[in-house]
């Protein structure tokens, strides 16, 4: 989910459309840095969390795949709140069917997939504190 960078597209926009005071390009540069990060700790905290619950390298990668797919799969089908629920549900599904077909055994892709849905809940959940801490930035 492209959130932040979305707060600090409109900032840039609103800058360059108006040159309001406490809005600058040094805190633009700042909100760019935190979305940076927050999105390399979203995928981060999705493999960890999957890779605590028995996925192999290649269910962390169906994990995220799943995850960036059912976001996008999930917008179109539910605007606003489509690309949360597919997020979390392309989690569990790519890491799942991939340890499903790496192992064969339900149970272990079951937890596979479990671990990456939860680490993307998680992973949303702190993304969402950094979203309103840049919107705090900015009101400041």
């Amino acid at each position: 989910m492209p959130g932040t960078f979305l707060i600090v597209i409109f900032n840039i926009i609103y800058q360059l459309v108006d040159d309001i005071a406490g809005i600058n390009w040094r805190l633009i540069a700042i909100l760019l840095g935190i979305s940076i990060f927050l999105e390399l700790a979203e995928y981060g905290i999705t493999a960890w969390s999957s890779k605590k619950y028995g996925a192999s390298k290649a269910g962390i990668a169906g994990a995220i795949i799943g995850s960036i797919g059912g976001a996008v799969v999930g917008t179109g089908l539910f605007p606003l709140i489509g690309s949360l629920i597919g997020a979390f549900i392309g989690a569990f599904l790519g890491a799942y069917f991939v340890e499903l077909l790496r192992t064969g055994n339900n149970h272990l892709a079951f937890q596979a997939g479990y671990g990456a849905f939860t680490g993307s809940v998680g992973a949303k959940l702190i993304k969402l504190v950094g979203a309103v801490t840049m919107l705090v930035m900015i009101a400041w």
